[in-house]
């Protein structure tokens, strides 16, 4: 399986705003039915799935994030997504993330999400994890359901 590490799929803030109070943070523009906060301990492993409908982009606000995705072609891209990055998961394509460290992430999602409908928007995948080589981002335990 090939294999791409292509940086230009990490999203940069529209800006960001400082001042004596703090940060504002505006991020890469995205439309939006849902949103939420997702915190991961050390090792977790979360998607290895795709949904039907739903694109969503992932915004690493905290620790670190590897993200996996399937091509259409079948070549795997691979991004290790830091603070202030942020990664959009198109529809229709596998995508995994594992996170190297404990990480707090913001996703926005183009449908929403609430309810029993994420359960039947998703198809689960056989892990993609497994499938490429993350040891030199990340080689210790993972955390799995």
């Amino acid at each position: 399986m090939a294999l791409t590490h292509n940086t230009d799929k990490i999203l940069v803030p529209e800006g960001i705003y400082a001042d004596a109070r703090g940060r504002i943070i505006a991020l890469p523009e995205f439309p939006t039915a849902h949103a939420m906060i997702i915190e991961s301990t050390v090792g977790a492993v979360r998607g290895n799935h795709y949904h039907h409908h739903e694109s969503h982009l992932m915004y690493v606000v905290s620790g670190r994030m590897i993200y996996l995705e399937q091509q259409e072609d079948g070549e795997m891209l691979m991004l290790d997504v830091e603070p202030g990055g942020a990664v959009v998961s198109p529809r229709g394509l596998a995508h995994a993330t594992v996170f190297p460290e404990r990480s707090v992430i913001a996703v926005l999602s183009d449908v929403d999400r609430g309810g029993d409908r994420y359960e039947s928007e998703v198809v689960r995948v056989d892990p993609l994890q497994h499938q490429v080589d993350i040891s030199h981002l990340y080689s210790g335990p993972q955390v799995t359901p």
